[in-house]
């Protein structure tokens, strides 16, 4: 009886550990996964990025008070070996400098963004939950 049960105890222990790796191993997040149109609102704007394929991208903020938009142009680049995952648009005609941030994949139609930073070196690298913004995907009908 005492090899069954042990038997018994290393069949479970293979099954629970089998389950951990399963859940744990997820998709990860690709470039394909930010490809679309983003909305969102943050600090008194409504926010619409449009990351395109083609690696340029369009950034719209506009003020719920003012109705004034500003509209950022530029070319983005994104770092999956880094964690948290960092996004740099850059060749952005309307600023002098570019613009750094973390992205965090919350689900496949949802993402949350830190602030942007006009250097590499004093971009975030976590995430404050008051100051992040959050987005999601929109569809094409929307």
């Amino acid at each position: 009886m005492n090899k069954k049960n042990s038997l018994l105890g290393f069949i479970n222990w293979i099954f629970l550990a089998s389950t951990f790796v399963v859940i744990s191993c997820g998709k990860a997040p690709t470039q394909n996964d930010i490809y679309g149109v983003w909305k969102g609102e943050h600090l008194g704007k409504q926010l619409m990025f449009k990351f395109n394929n083609d690696g340029t991208c369009v950034l719209n903020f506009k003020d719920n008070v003012s109705d004034s938009a500003e509209i950022l142009i530029g070319n983005f680049k994104m770092n999956f070996s880094q964690k948290p995952i960092t996004l740099s648009v850059r060749n952005i005609p309307q600023l002098n400098h570019p613009l750094h941030t973390i992205v965090e994949f919350v689900k496949m139609d949802s993402i949350k963004l830190a602030n942007f930073a006009p250097r590499w070196r004093i971009r975030p690298i976590t995430f404050d939950p008051i100051a992040s913004m959050n987005l999601r995907r929109i569809n094409n009908n929307e």
